[in-house]
């Protein structure tokens, strides 16, 4: 039976040792608290050396094909500072989702009943035989998705995506990372290069293959390549009324937009030959059996043909018979040849063929007509896989699109490389960003490339200044010039206004740069113009209405309203270039190219340059949402009060340089830019004072 043990031993009191005084009895919650400050005195040690849960030895994983076994083999594991020996392990998983192996250390107590040879084996002695202290035994198990276990593997899906690494000084591994990283940044240092596999009609996968990297200074090792799902690229988007014309036995109509995902609508002009029976009330119309109808071709009766806009017109759906001219008797039979807009039936009057529109032996458009064809097309879509420093490899998906744009990586990771999913396809083309990093020996080689080409491009500009100073390349009607001198210059040509930089072999010529705004002239132009947009003219109309409300609800229950004042700059930015023209004198190392020894003093020089400040010009402004007759409003740019003057009728303030807002709480003003204002995204803010 287990007795009571007596530990009063706590870190928080700062124990430094037992200190035994002579003359007194030894306790045993004396000689407990000893081991327990060697033991804590241990962990401390070896948390910084290794850290908690490191494998020191062993622990390898041998997953089944089928996903629902794990043998992990025998291993050494440092956890709570003590060394386990672990034996080799079988365990079940599920092999669908995220599963985590740990290490659980279940303590045990071992008494003299549990084993015999803890009595005590004095002989001699008046204690021989008789029990003495108990044992505590630490088990260390393998265990499957326990929360109280510490945890040593992570599985997605039967695949293992992270695991503990052998030996590294775990406790010294963020300072020797955080050296790393600022000397290196994040790299790879071999492997890890993706391809893609073929997986099933909606996804591909995406295989990495082993390797070893550094992200933020922490090792990251795959010892087996890594699978990821990825799905293709099924977004679609929809085509509204695509137009094409339709030609006499031509029955194959591209489509503009590709790969195309299905059909969702084609309408066409369809021509239809109809016998209809007159109404017995003379005058009357009849009406068309196919609707809508867009035009009426030709009316017989007999040996009768009906003249168009003189004996009949088109009247909504119906032949109308209410002009002065003839019209068949009640009840007589005859013949209307006439065009309606059909909704054509898909699979009967066309099909989808190769991403274009095929026109079967079904009705078929009025040749020289239009037809309109709604349709889906699917999109591409660039993604981006990176690794992190838990050496967990994420997706990014972009937005899919007919020109994708790659999404950006989060920072602190290392980007792997990039995914172009083409539209529902699996020929998936992977960009590897190979950031690997360069071993000394390779720096050595690239100098030395760099040295050879270095000396290789000097002996190719002496050789150029040699071939530019041999007048027999005139003859065989060859131009060359560096630009390192005026040897091949017409300086005493009148429009000879070139400089050239000897040291940068560069030639500038003279450039006149002019701003032109743009004006509009709304009276003339057809568009429609709005506050902030520009569009196409266009009418409203009412496409779903519903009148009816199930309950009523106060949106505002407390009555508390706020004026959201808005204000609306004229022009919103502002993009230029400063242009300057300087003569400058040129002197020295003219003397180095003119045998003569002569000097040129007249070169023009343009500098082109977006200058720092954003220069001074006069802004519209339209404010709204503003308490009526607001007084005194006031305005700063970029934290610089401007003057504000009136425009379209607004009024000024009761203070100087301030507007006043009418009794909807809108104005009208104008400002300019005051000087010194950086270029960039400015502050302007507007506010009244009572």
């Amino acid at each position: 039976m287990a007795k009571e043990v007596y530990n009063r031993f706590d870190p928080s009191k700062r124990w430094k040792s037992v200190d035994f005084v002579g003359g007194r009895r030894v306790q045993t919650a004396e000689l407990n608290e000893m081991q327990a400050m060697s033991l804590y005195r241990d962990k401390q040690i070896g948390d910084v050396i290794f850290g908690s849960g490191h494998i020191l030895e062993g622990g390898q994983l041998l997953i089944n094909k089928e996903k629902t076994l794990v043998i992990v083999s025998a291993a050494r594991v440092y956890l709570g500072g003590i060394i386990h020996d672990v034996p080799e392990t079988t365990l079940t998983i599920r092999g669908t989702g995220e599963e985590s192996i740990g290490l659980r250390v279940n303590p045990q107590t071992i008494t003299y009943e549990d084993d015999p040879t803890l009595f005590d084996p004095a002989v001699g002695f008046s204690n021989f035989g008789m029990p003495g202290a108990q044992r505590t035994v630490l088990n260390a198990i393998w265990v499957v998705d326990d929360p109280e276990a510490t945890h040593m593997y992570r599985l997605v899906n039967g695949e293992l995506i992270t695991s503990k690494l052998p030996p590294e000084l775990e406790g010294f591994t963020p300072i020797l990372a955080r050296r790393s990283y600022d000397t290196n940044g994040s790299f790879l240092v071999s492997g890890m290069d993706g391809y893609i596999e073929p997986r099933d009609a909606a996804n591909v996968t995406l295989v990495i293959d082993a390797g070893r990297a550094y992200v933020l200074g922490y090792q990251i090792d795959k010892l087996v390549p890594l699978r990821i799902s990825i799905p293709k690229a099924l977004d679609s988007r929809v085509v509204v009324n695509e137009t094409k014309t339709y030609l006499s036995n031509v029955f194959f109509y591209p489509l503009n937009s590709k790969p195309v995902k299905a059909l969702q609508t084609v309408t066409a002009t369809v021509e239809k030959t109809e016998t209809i029976t007159r109404g017995n009330v003379a005058g009357t119309s009849d009406l068309l059996p196919k609707t809508p109808v867009v035009d009426i071709v030709s009316i017989q009766a007999g040996g009768t043909t009906y003249i168009k806009g003189t004996d009949f017109q088109l009247s909504g759906d119906a032949v109308d018979w209410s002009l002065a001219g003839a019209e068949p008797a009640g009840g007589v039979s005859y013949t209307v040849t006439y065009r309606y807009t059909k909704l054509m039936v898909i699979g009967t009057d066309l099909i989808l063929e190769n991403n274009a529109v095929k026109w079967l032996s079904g009705d078929k458009p009025v040749p020289n007509s239009t037809f309109q064809t709604t349709y889906e097309f699917y999109l591409g879509r660039k993604d981006v896989y990176y690794l992190t420093y838990q050496g967990e490899v994420h997706i990014i998906h972009g937005q899919s699109d007919v020109n994708p744009y790659p999404p950006s990586s989060p920072p602190d990771v290392l980007e792997l490389g990039e995914l172009y999913l083409p539209p529902n396809s699996d020929a998936v083309v992977v960009t590897n960003r190979k950031p690997k990093r360069l071993t000394m020996l390779e720096l050595r080689s690239l100098l030395d490339r760099l040295e050879r080409a270095e000396y290789n491009q000097a002996v190719a500009d002496l050789d150029r200044q040699a071939q530019n100073s041999d007048p027999s390349l005139v003859k065989k009607g060859v131009f060359t010039d560096n630009f390192t001198n005026f040897e091949r210059s017409d300086v005493t040509h009148p429009d000879f206004n070139a400089m050239i930089n000897p040291r940068e072999k560069t030639v500038q010529l003279p450039v006149e740069n002019s701003f032109i705004e743009m004006q509009v002239n709304q009276a003339a132009s057809t568009v429609r113009f709005h506050e902030r947009l520009i569009t196409l003219p266009y009418t409203e109309e009412v496409l779903i209405d519903q009148p009816f409300a199930t309950e009523t609800m106060n949106v505002n229950p407390y009555q508390v309203f706020g004026n959201l004042a808005t204000i609306r700059l004229t022009p919103s930015h502002d993009t230029w270039v400063e242009t300057s023209t300087v003569t400058q004198s040129v002197w020295g190392w003219w003397s180095d190219w003119r045998s003569t020894g002569t000097t040129r003093t007249e070169t023009k020089v343009i500098m082109d340059e977006q200058v720092p400040f954003i220069r001074q010009r006069e802004v519209t402004v339209v404010g709204e949402g503003f308490e009526p007759n607001s007084d005194n409003i006031k305005a700063t740019f970029d934290g610089v009060p401007v003057d504000l003057t009136p425009l379209n009728g607004s009024s000024s303030g009761t203070q100087p340089n301030t507007i006043k807002a009418n009794a909807q709480g809108r104005f009208t003003c104008k400002f300019t830019i005051p000087a010194g204002v950086r270029t960039g995204t400015r502050e302007v803010y507007f506010w009244n004072e009572v």
